[in-house]
Formats: structure tokens, sequence, C-alpha cells
């Protein structure tokens, strides 16, 4: 879900994940499988009563956005809010962001800021298990993590975790709509699921390039690369690599192989990926369950402009149980 933490490097990392991963722990996801269940109930049963919907808009983005707020503790009518800051200040990553969305993704940060120092000052003797909570307990408490350094976490698992699975139930949809086959393969193996969303990740990547400083030389198939540069990983390109998969550029949700790259590598493996697959796999088996059709109403559905996320601005949908 973020590619974000991984401005953080070892030991500072591993004691920030380890702080984290409190938050995403197996009782807090548990927790959590009730809010996603009756969500994904509603929303696509709402769908299937308006007939003709925008999959992002009414599916996707308020899905993704509800487990967050559920996750950090806060209410629904939050929503907003949140819709805002979070496309303002996921431009900042863009090589392409203008100096007007530069200005006013800094402008979302420092209110994202005193938003989450306020709510952290005020949990620090909560006894809920929100994320928000967790992190204040622990930082009060001097256990590996400062009140600054939480409010940075809770802002990068937010933002993380409101586009990137937005943009992954929105390519997923998209990709079983032009592949009927493998649409009508799911709704008749609906065990299938977590494969199909790994092959998902793996078609159309809702984060597509990530950077990184070179530590130290090295050569990359006859490239040198010096200390201190920058680099560009482009993880859409890994996943269609055809050295590493059989056929890439087709979508197939029983391929067997090697794993995709969407969720990174290693120490900075996504540390939301259960979530987000556990989001997934409960809107998909839904939809599938209780609407008979999903067909699209245009042809070319566009992509917002973006160099890293890459996600549909809209996704007409005609529906029907």
């Amino acid at each position: 879900m973020t590619t974000a933490s991984c401005s953080w490097t070892p030991p500072e990392h591993t004691r920030l994940r380890r702080c984290a991963a409190k938050a995403f722990s197996k009782a807090h996801l548990e927790a959590l499988q009730e809010t996603i269940a009756h969500t994904a109930v509603e929303l696509i049963e709402r769908a299937a009563r308006r007939r003709t919907i925008d999959w992002i808009a009414e599916v996707a983005e308020p899905l993704a956005m509800r487990v967050m707020l559920a996750m950090m503790g806060l209410s629904r009518n939050e929503h907003h809010r949140w819709e805002v800051w979070s496309r303002s200040r996921a431009r900042l990553l863009e090589l392409i962001a203008t100096r007007r969305e530069r200005k006013a993704a800094h402008i979302a940060g420092s209110e994202i800021r005193r938003y989450f120092m306020t709510l952290l000052g005020q949990r620090t003797q909560s006894n809920e298990d929100d994320a928000i909570s967790t992190l204040a307990r622990l930082a009060a408490a001097g256990e590996g993590i400062s009140m600054v350094e939480a409010c940075d976490m809770l802002s990068v698992l937010m933002i993380a975790g409101n586009e990137t699975t937005t943009h992954l139930i929105g390519n997923g949809m998209l990709a079983l709509v032009r592949n009927r086959e493998q649409m009508q393969r799911l709704r008749e193996e609906p065990d299938r699921v977590r494969d199909a969303i790994n092959e998902m990740l793996r078609f159309d990547s809702p984060v597509q390039t990530d950077f990184r400083i070179a530590k130290a030389d090295v050569i990359v198939r006859g490239r040198a690369i010096k200390t201190g540069a920058g680099v560009i990983l482009l993880t859409g390109s890994a996943n269609r690599d055809e050295a590493a998969f059989e056929n890439p550029n087709t979508f197939d949700i029983t391929r067997k192989g090697p794993r995709h790259a969407s969720f990174g590598h290693g120490v900075h493996q996504c540390i939301g990926a259960e979530l987000a697959r556990m989001e997934a796999s409960a809107i998909f088996t839904e939809a599938l369950r209780t609407l008979g059709t999903i067909e699209l109403t245009e042809r070319e559905p566009y992509y917002r402009t973006s160099t890293v996320i890459r996600g549909l601005a809209a996704l007409p949908l005609r529906v029907a149980a």
C-alpha cells in the first residue's frame, strides 16, 4: 500500500516498522473483518439498486476510506476531509506535480500533522486498539517511537491505504470486465479470489514507480550506478518482465510462478499488504456473488495523470443483480 516509508533505513526503519506492525497485528486485522464485510455488502447492494455506477467513486474509494477510518478509530464523517487531504498530499510524490499542487500538498501536510498530533495527545491513555491509540501509547511510554514519528507514520498509512487500495480495486475490476472468461472463472471458483488479486496487482499495479538512492557503487546489466545517484524503479515494468513471467501481457487468475513486485521486497515490503488483500477479496467476492451483469458503459476509461500511481479517474459500469 505504501512506498513512502522507504525513506527510512535500518536501524530506524526496523525500529519504526516494529511499532507500525502493532497496528497491523493479526488481532487488529481480524477486528476489521466485520467492517470490511459489512461495507462490501452495503456498497454492492447500493450499486445493484442504482444500475449505472462509477466503480471508483461509489465502490472502490468508499471501501478503502471507510476501512482506514475504522482502523484509525475515526468517524465516517471524516471521509470528505481525508478524501481531499489524501488526493492533495499524494501529488507530492509526482515528478510532474505543478508548483500549485506542491504548495497544496505542503499545506495539506501541515494540516494533517496538526490533526494527528492533537489526536495522539488525546489518546495516550486510551484503551482502544485503533492505530492512533496504539501508537499514542507507545510514544507516551517511550517504547520505540516519538510522537512526531507516530504522526508521520499515521499520515503515510492513512494516505497510502486510501490511494493504493482504491486503485487495486479499480484496476482489478477493469481487468475483469475486459477479460470476461477470467471473470466467469472467478464467479465459478470464488476460492481463487486471492490468486485473482495477486494477478490484478501484477497485471496493472496501483504503484508503477518507486525511488531509491544508491548506497554503494554497483553495476546493473553493464550499467554503472554511482553512490548517491537517484534510481527510479519501474514496478509496472518488472511485473510484465517476459524473462520472469510467461505471457506477461495476459491476465490470468490461475497464473503460477514468480511473485509480483507490487508490494515491494524485503524489509520494505508493504506492511498493509494483508489488509489490502482483505478489502479486495471482500469487494470482488460480493460483487461477483450479487451482480450477474457487470459491463463497461464506455469503451476507454481514462486514467489519472500520474508518474507514480496508476489509477482510473472513473470507471463507469452498468450493473444488475
